[in-house]
């Protein structure tokens, strides 16, 4: 079948619709793909974009064991979580591997190794960066921020089937109330942060040192993300380096922009 793009998330496969079908034809399609492969034991469909703050995607059951609960490994972690109530894209599998290693070599460079991921969902970044960190028995500390309260829950579970719960901190809620008074400043902050007009980059570099560290995603063209960049963060940073980290619709893409901060 045509114009169907589609996500397999552990054993539940993701089906999204570009143009009308009956709800017949769609479970019919759906039957043919766990036919086509044996670990599909759900098959779903998104009926709209992710929007909002909570990135919660838009799901309908199709066919097989009727859940939205699923398992899913990558980069050598496992995640459990509900796709009906939590954000999470396999997509960005490679892009967390990317971005892990470049934390790994920061913090062999730095003295002091504090990282704060924001938007951290369910905690595949945290979790993978905590891996490798653990592995190379570098000292460190991981803060994980997250607002969905279900996403919350998954995380602390995943934090201890992944065995990284030693320095490791959750600071739930909105990400523009953390402060720094309360948890203190960062070495490394990386922002995954949703396609939302607040870039919350003024939080950012309210919990920076001089010279932390930011990891950025911004959306829509490269002048848009490094305008409101340079316009957030009036003047506190150096040189961006930024590429290209997926898309996020046809000709609309994400953008990894990494920076430091200069504060003195």
């Amino acid at each position: 079948m045509k114009n169907v793009s589609n996500d397999l998330v552990g054993n539940v496969l993701i089906l999204r619709f570009h143009k009308f079908h009956f709800n017949f034809t769609k479970k019919c399609f759906a039957k043919k793909m766990m036919k086509q492969t044996n670990n599909i034991t759900t098959v779903l469909e998104k009926t709209d974009n992710i929007t909002g703050e909570l990135r919660i995607p838009k799901l309908k059951y199709l066919v097989g064991e009727k859940t939205f609960e699923t398992s899913y490994r990558e980069n050598g972690c496992t995640f459990n979580f509900d796709l009906s109530k939590t954000y999470f894209s396999p997509r960005l599998s490679n892009e967390r591997n990317v971005i892990s290693d470049m934390v790994v070599k920061l913090c062999k460079k730095n003295k002091t190794n504090r990282i704060l991921i924001m938007f951290a969902g369910v905690c595949p970044y945290p979790i993978v960066i905590a891996k490798k960190l653990k592995k190379m028995n570098f000292k460190y500390e991981i803060f994980s921020n997250e607002l969905n309260k279900e996403a919350n829950i998954y995380a602390a579970k995943n934090v201890r089937i992944n065995k990284v719960q030693d320095n490791f901190t959750f600071v739930n809620g909105d990400a523009k109330k953390l402060s720094s008074n309360k948890i203190g400043k960062f070495d490394i902050i990386l922002m995954p942060r949703p396609n939302l007009d607040n870039t919350f980059l003024d939080t950012a570099i309210k919990l920076s040192k001089n010279g932390t560290t930011i990891f950025y995603h911004g959306f829509g063209t490269k002048e848009k993300v490094l305008d409101e960049i340079k316009k957030n963060t009036k003047g506190k940073i150096g040189k961006i380096q930024i590429r290209k980290a997926g898309d996020i619709a046809p000709h609309k893409y994400r953008w990894q922009a990494i920076f430091k901060t200069k504060l003195k």
